[in-house]
């Protein structure tokens, strides 16, 4: 609970930083999520969400490692409680907005998730496509 709190905190402070530049230019941001743990992966996506909505910023959500298995379209997806949805769910949210959602292509192959086992919108992505986008100097990184 310590270490979402630490997490809701800084990324608040970003949000907070993120919205002053926000009413210059449309921001491009890319949240990597790594984390296998749903409570944190639901506030990342949450955030998202809410960049994309709330500031019209170009958000690219990179689902990676533990994360792969929140964009599975079958089997159980954990709840994210603040929201009362369930992480599938959240990332059909963040679609809804017009951001883009990818899945690592070395962390799919690994765990064996081809495209057919993902929601609609979330496509597998190679390093051609992700590594220029985080090279990029006018992209915020964000990871979890």
């Amino acid at each position: 609970m310590k270490n979402i709190r630490h997490h809701f905190i800084a990324v608040l402070l970003l949000l907070t930083a993120f919205g002053s530049q926000a009413q210059a230019q449309v921001s491009k941001v890319a949240m990597i999520l790594s984390t296998d743990n749903p409570q944190v992966a639901g506030m990342a996506l949450h955030m998202a969400w809410g960049m994309k909505r709330m500031s019209g910023a170009n958000v690219t959500v990179v689902l990676g490692a533990g994360s792969v298995k929140f964009a599975l379209k079958k089997g159980d997806s954990p709840m994210f409680s603040p929201k009362k949805k369930n992480l599938r769910a959240l990332i059909q949210d963040v679609l809804d907005q017009g951001a883009k959602v990818y899945v690592c292509g070395l962390c799919a192959y690994a765990q064996k998730v081809g495209q057919d086992d993902l929601v609609k919108g979330v496509s597998i992505q190679s390093g051609d496509v992700i590594m220029p986008l985080l090279a990029d100097p006018g992209v915020k990184v964000i990871s979890f």
